[in-house]
């Protein structure tokens, strides 16, 4: 017994290696990468910060391990569950059911929080389930808010690929153009010319909504449609457009 416990938490200590070396080269890939959007700085640390403290959270866990059931019945159910459970959830990915393997895994964890085959299943059907279904779209700069084509699914992880230039046209005197107080954006991120988003399911949901720069990965926040447009007050004499790539597991 004693033989398992310690294979089972140097089995934790390679799985946290890998997720560390897997952020480094993600991070690294996206660097390199000629076409992509790169985050801005403060998007920068706040992925760096996350992902340092899911690293701390793992080395803790590691370093505290629970003990294991005194009860030797409701060990055996707890081994027959943690077999059954991790068969099942293998038999899901073979199927790409990637939403029923990461229940089960998730499911997996809560109960053993140290089981590295559970961690890496969920890393793993996460992952797949990133790039299970794919739409490339197109977005006019000179037309307001655009269906992307795509549902998305709250919690899921949203990856996009954005490619294409535009043109924001004005035609003004000396004076410039004031902004009114209700067209100005809440995030002081989007400026003339941003590609912006918003989740929406009803027509107040996309007039009301609060929308968010579109230049990296993230997770969604509701389950919805994904509208996409340029950020301007007046788009009809604009120029251009952009051209985006979105993967995710969408709601079908």
């Amino acid at each position: 017994m004693a033989f398992i416990i310690s294979r089972f938490y140097t089995q934790v200590a390679i799985h946290l290696t890998a997720i560390v070396c897997a952020g480094c080269a993600w991070s690294i890939a996206l660097a390199q990468s000629p076409g992509a959007r790169r985050p801005d700085n403060r998007q920068q640390q706040e992925m760096e910060q996350q992902a340092q403290r899911q690293a701390q959270q793992l080395r803790e866990v590691a370093s505290n391990p629970p003990e294991a059931p005194s009860d030797p019945q409701l060990l055996t159910l707890h081994k027959e569950f943690v077999a059954k459970a991790e068969k099942l959830a293998l038999e899901y990915e073979r199927k790409k059911q990637f939403d029923k393997a990461r229940e089960v895994y998730s499911s997996m964890v809560r109960l053993s929080p140290n089981y590295a085959n559970a961690e890496a299943g969920l890393s793993r059907t996460l992952s797949s389930q990133t790039t299970q279904d794919k739409q490339l779209t197109s977005v006019q700069a000179n037309q307001a808010w655009q269906d992307s084509g795509v549902s998305l699914v709250e919690g899921m992880p949203v990856h996009v690929e954005i490619k294409g230039t535009w043109k924001v046209v004005y035609e003004t005197g000396p004076g410039g153009i004031d902004i009114p107080e209700d067209k100005r954006p809440r995030d002081n991120r989007i400026k003339l010319g941003t590609l912006i988003a918003v989740i929406a399911n009803t027509p107040t949901d996309l007039a009301e909504g609060k929308p968010f720069v579109l230049d990296n990965d993230f997770i969604a926040k509701k389950t919805g449609r994904l509208y996409l447009r340029m950020f301007d007050i007046e788009p009809m004499d604009n120029d251009g457009k952009m051209l985006v790539m979105i993967q995710s597991t969408f709601q079908k």
